[in-house]
């Protein structure tokens, strides 16, 4: 029997099919090739136009900044003609914003000072036709800046998204009973406000009294100058509205943009720029391959009193009950496990004095992360700095006559009181439960991890009456979560001379 199978015709269709597909890739790369050329143009005209933007940025003149985008932008081939801008504009083809309000920001967006320029455009597209879209759309953003140092304007900032706290707790909160007065120390000074970024509650402009997970929770009282949450805000309590406004009535705004991390891209301190201090215990050593922390504790000090040396401890501090910390000026690196204090003991910067006699203030910058070993060795991984003391808590940010007496390295991280490195990969959280004198000053940055602050019953604020201890907190708090709470009154003064800032010019994004 003779087999007669007849394959003529199987390449042709195989050809068509192969032409199809050679088709579909040669019009993916035409419109990929197209949507960069047309990124390329759009990247012209708004990088300049947001860098002329930026000069008027600090003036609020929003028709100046727009001006200057058009410009550009016809310039480079966009929006021309008479009315062609304001075409733009109104169908947002043209977006300017101070600050900027758009995703393509990214950790700039929400940023006072800032401006962000957004141009959209279209070209024809060849594969798109298929699918009933003739038009493929391509926008390209740019932020720029003009500051000679910005500390941002917010003393408490979540930049956390999500409500994490539990059921009947937000993201942030003011709790405990404590009093919260948020006041700038200058008069005229614009700041001291609060932003939370978590997004559940309801955006009504109100803080409702009741329970009910929130973007912000308050129990006690909060007084700032502006709050702004994107979310919603509740009031568990009764009395005074919720928060009290020091200047502007009303001074809460919700469902405002997430503010985008002031210190977004901070270079980290190097620990080869830095000494390791010896322990005060002279049986303990501190080096890159040590695996256990300094202990702390009044036997290994003259009088109770561990006097520390800035620089590099490997696996951080273990502090014992009943002594004092006493800080010197300068950079203090804890490469793994943190602060751990308990009980009645306290930490303290003193001043110092330079080789020619000079006086130096007290001041500090506490940088917590992990050390080169972790996680083989466990304890050299960023741990939390957790103090639960009875006794003084008092720490001031270095400054720049700190940096210029005592080391030039700690200059870029002035005004910068404690940093928790967010880049590690288990970032840990930080609590300072205050027992007698708690008086902080500078920037508290946390990004990944949730600060807790809590006063004694006790705490009269900033002015020492004589009838309790002090909780003054001239602090910028910029972390996931934040919490305050525990003191009868907090005072916590706004003074931008204490704080971190960064100077920028130009474009950042």
């Amino acid at each position: 029997m003779c087999r007669t199978d007849d394959h003529r015709g199987q390449i042709l269709i195989l050809a068509a099919a192969s032409m199809i597909v050679l088709m579909a890739i040669g019009a993916i790369v035409i419109d990929l090739g197209m949507s960069w050329m047309l990124h390329r143009q759009e990247q012209n005209a708004a990088d300049p136009g947001a860098l002329a933007a930026a000069k008027y940025a600090p003036a609020d003149n929003e028709a100046a900044m727009r001006a200057e985008a058009c410009f550009y932008a016809q310039s480079n081939g966009f929006f021309l003609g008479d009315a062609g801008c304001a075409a733009a504009i109104a169908n947002d083809d043209l977006h300017v914003a101070s600050p900027p309000d758009n995703e393509l920001a990214g950790e700039f967006i929400g940023h006072s000072g800032y401006v962000q320029v957004v141009i959209r455009d279209s070209h024809p597209s060849f594969f798109g036709q298929f699918f009933g879209r003739p038009l493929a759309t391509v926008r390209t953003s740019a932020v720029a800046v003009l500051t000679t140092g910005n500390s941002n304007t917010s003393s408490l900032v979540a930049l956390g998204h999500s409500c994490t706290g539990g059921p009947d707790q937000g993201d942030s909160a003011v709790n405990g009973g404590s009093d919260v007065n948020i006041f700038p120390v200058n008069p005229g000074d614009l700041g001291g406000y609060v932003t939370v970024n978590a997004e559940c509650g309801n955006s009504d402009d109100l803080c409702d009294n009741g329970s009910g997970q929130n973007a912000l929770s308050i129990s006690g009282e909060l007084s700032a100058p502006y709050t702004m949450v994107t979310g919603g805000c509740a009031y568990n309590g009764s009395g005074t509205p919720q928060p009290e406004c020091v200047d502007v009535t009303p001074c809460l705004d919700e469902g405002v943009i997430p503010l985008g991390d002031p210190l977004f891209g901070m270079p980290v301190p190097r620990m080869s720029d830095f000494p390791v201090p010896d322990c005060p215990d002279p049986t303990e050593v501190n080096a890159p391959t040590d695996g256990s922390p300094c202990t702390l504790k009044a036997s290994n000090c003259p009088a109770n009193t561990c006097t520390m040396d800035p620089g590099v401890y490997y696996a951080g501090w273990d502090i014992k009950s009943n002594v004092r910390i006493v800080l010197k000026p300068g950079m203090y690196i804890l490469a793994g496990f943190g602060i751990q204090l308990s009980s009645s003991s306290s930490l303290e910067a003193v001043s110092d004095v330079d080789a020619l006699g000079n006086l130096i203030d007290a001041r500090v910058t506490i940088y917590s992360t992990d050390g080169p070993n972790c996680p083989a060795l466990p304890k050299q991984c960023e741990g939390s700095v957790n103090i639960n003391g009875q006794g003084a808590l008092l720490l001031k940010a270095t400054n720049s006559v700190t940096c210029q007496q005592v080391s030039p390295q700690i200059c870029p991280w002035t005004g910068i009181l404690l940093w928790q490195d967010g880049t590690v990969a288990d970032p840990e959280d930080i609590t300072i439960n205050g027992g007698s004198d708690l008086v902080l000053s500078g920037t508290i940055y946390a990004p990944k991890s949730k600060v807790t602050i809590n006063g004694s019953n006790t705490s009269t604020g900033c002015t020492d009456t004589g009838s309790g201890d002090l909780a003054c907190l001239s602090v910028q708090i910029i972390a996931e979560q934040w919490e305050i709470g525990g003191g009868a009154t907090v005072d916590m003064p706004y003074d931008p001379s204490e704080l971190v800032t960064r100077q920028q010019r130009g474009l950042v994004h």
